[in-house]
């Protein structure tokens, strides 16, 4: 199975910068590609943005999120610094994942893989999957287990549910 850019791309950064155990330290790896993070109140619905220019690199959070929205929008904003050059401003508002109405560009579909990719890697994933299904004798259920590993990746259940489905290890449609 080939991996997706944005995939490949959150895997050999964490390699780079030796990060083997979760919650993985966005704000660090932001400081480790020279960007800065703040946090503001923004209007509306932005979480977030990335300012850069020839002299500095910013990533803006809005303060008011809940922390694993925070966390998940700096991953994104890594995401836009890293593989989307050429661009000197984003500005991302909450939207579906998963909107089919155009609104969504390939770039923050690329940025929201690459997020996922960073906080969820596969490599410390699919262990804790297994480990919390042999904790209970083989019997978890969808929500419990998208809980725990939530919890423990500091990200929400939601996103967590998605990359669970994303990586192929839960059936959107039955048990797993």
């Amino acid at each position: 199975m080939s991996r997706t850019r944005p995939e490949q791309l959150a895997s050999e950064l964490l390699v780079e910068l030796g990060i083997e155990q979760v919650p993985v330290p966005v704000a660090r790896i932001a400081a480790a590609k020279g960007a800065s993070v703040t946090y503001d109140t923004f209007d509306g619905e932005v979480s977030g943005l990335l300012y850069r220019d020839e002299e500095r690199k910013v990533i803006g959070v809005n303060s008011q999120h809940p922390l694993v929205r925070q966390r998940f929008t700096i991953a994104h904003e890594i995401g836009h610094l890293l593989m989307h050059e050429g661009r000197p401003v984003f500005i991302d508002r909450l939207v579906r994942v998963n909107a089919r109405d155009g609104s969504v560009t390939s770039e923050e579909v690329e940025a929201n893989a690459f997020a996922a990719a960073l906080l969820m890697p596969r490599t410390l994933v699919e262990p804790a999957v297994a480990e919390a299904v042999a904790r209970r004798g083989g019997h978890v259920g969808r929500e419990d287990l998208f809980a725990e590993l939530a919890e423990r990746f500091e990200v929400s259940a939601v996103a967590m549910g998605y990359r669970l489905t994303n990586l192929g290890i839960v059936d959107p449609d039955a048990g797993f």
